[in-house]
């Protein structure tokens, strides 16, 4: 393939389909004769069902979630305020300060043979709400944890200012390594795990154990894109409908409406800029 050669719509499907069956990111990379952050693109896009040669504006996310990320501005606005008065915080955290990341080996559906490549689940779980995105990807490389980070910016209802992960290749490396490079272009800084002590990503590894239990074991599924849906309808069901012990007995979403609910009664009383709190 010439260096200028647009990569065509069937190239594309061509790709993401080797990608879904365990070709490496390299391999395909060296076959197609395209850079390894063009095909990441490609295969980005892929994920969405876009294999077309120009960028698609995608509106599925014109949800509750997608409205709740406008109020980030005016919290960051009160919160300074409030921190310069030393006001003193009812919570010290706040939705999207830390999200932790974490991978799990999923084993193989039914039928299949012990030589086929078994997939992998990525989890984010945000440490203040306990707001959950998940999904399964080919491998737990550096590309596909990209994807899925940018699913989290894409979908939940908060900025997502800090990761938090172990010290896997997965997650950690130089500036060009795809998941470092999403966190430097959307100014998020990345903290790590005690070096051989995963439990402290303890968040992470807990809703693991969940899905394990819950979902991935729960029924026999035929086919990959069956356990994939069935993975999405938990997450929904999860985030919205399942009350946690660690949040009160509310739901991810109801934490997170409430903790904006609160901000908005903030309110200044006078010129001095004195602020009062009602809850």
């Amino acid at each position: 393939m010439h260096k200028n050669t647009r990569v065509l719509p069937f190239w594309r499907r061509a790709m993401y389909k080797a990608w879904q069956q365990g070709e490496s990111v390299t391999s395909l990379a060296k076959e197609y004769k395209v850079s390894r952050t063009t095909l990441y693109e490609i295969l980005e896009r892929g994920r969405l069902q876009d294999f077309s040669i120009h960028r698609s504006v995608n509106k599925r996310f014109l949800t509750i979630e997608y409205g709740l990320k406008k109020l980030v501005t005016t919290e960051k606005k009160l919160q300074k305020r409030i921190d310069r008065l030393n006001i003193q915080r009812y919570e010290k955290e706040y939705p999207g300060e830390m999200v932790h990341f974490d991978t799990k080996r999923l084993p193989l559906i039914k039928f299949e043979a012990i030589r086929d490549k078994r997939e992998h689940l990525h989890v984010a779980v945000d440490d203040y709400s306990r707001y959950l995105t998940a999904d399964i990807f080919p491998d737990k490389g550096q590309y596909s944890s990209a994807m899925h980070l940018q699913e989290v910016l894409d979908t939940a209802p908060f900025q997502t200012e800090g990761v938090y992960s172990d010290n896997g290749s997965a997650y950690k490396g130089r500036k060009d390594h795809a998941f470092v490079a999403k966190c430097l272009e959307h100014g998020m800084s990345q903290a790590f795990t005690k070096v051989r002590h995963p439990q402290t990503n303890g968040k992470a590894e807990r809703v693991i154990r969940t899905l394990m239990e819950e979902w991935c074991r729960k029924k026999h599924y035929y086919s990959r894109e069956e356990r994939r849906r069935s993975l999405q309808e938990f997450v929904y069901q999860y985030n919205h409908e399942r009350p946690h012990q660690g949040i009160r007995g509310m739901t991810p979403m109801q934490r997170i409406q409430n903790y904006f609910t609160g901000l908005a009664q903030v309110k200044s009383v006078n010129n001095a800029g004195q602020v009062y709190t009602y809850f």
